[in-house]
Parts: C-alpha cells; structure tokens; sequence
C-alpha cells in the first residue's frame, strides 16, 4: 500500500481575494456598462437621464475590474 507524502501548506498557491473582486466588478461593470450603451438610443424618462449615468458607471466599473483582475490574477511572477 502507497500513502502519499502530506502537502506542505506553505508550498501550495494561493489565490488573492482581491482577484475574485476584480472578476465580480468587471462582471457588473459588463452588464451596467451594456444598459448603459442600450439606454443611448432608448433614453430612460428619469429626470437626469440626459447624463447617461449607467454609461459612465459600467464603463468607471469594467475599468476597474479589468485593472484587479489583470493586476491580482492567479500565476502572475
């Protein structure tokens, strides 16, 4: 019968929380940043909608999460 040598935890991988941050940010920021693009030729009726918010929020927030998920990503020398 083999039995397999125990994992030293201090060799093992680890993965930073900021990483999946990124990844959940650039997710939201995706889906605002495409109602916001929808709402350029489908205007909303809200009283501000002349300033495109969900534009300019879902572009602030794929920004964001694109520089986490780059800059924290797993393997990364």
């Amino acid at each position: 019968m083999t039995t397999t040598p125990p994992v030293d935890p201090s060799t093992e991988k680890k993965f930073s929380i900021w990483f999946f941050v990124g990844v959940l940010v650039l997710a939201c920021g995706a889906v605002i940043l495409a109602q916001g693009i929808y709402e350029f030729w489908h205007p909303g009726t809200t009283v501000l909608a002349n300033l495109h918010p969900a534009f300019w929020w879902g572009l602030l927030m794929t920004a964001f999460g694109l520089f986490y998920t780059i800059h924290f990503r797993p393997g990364k020398g």
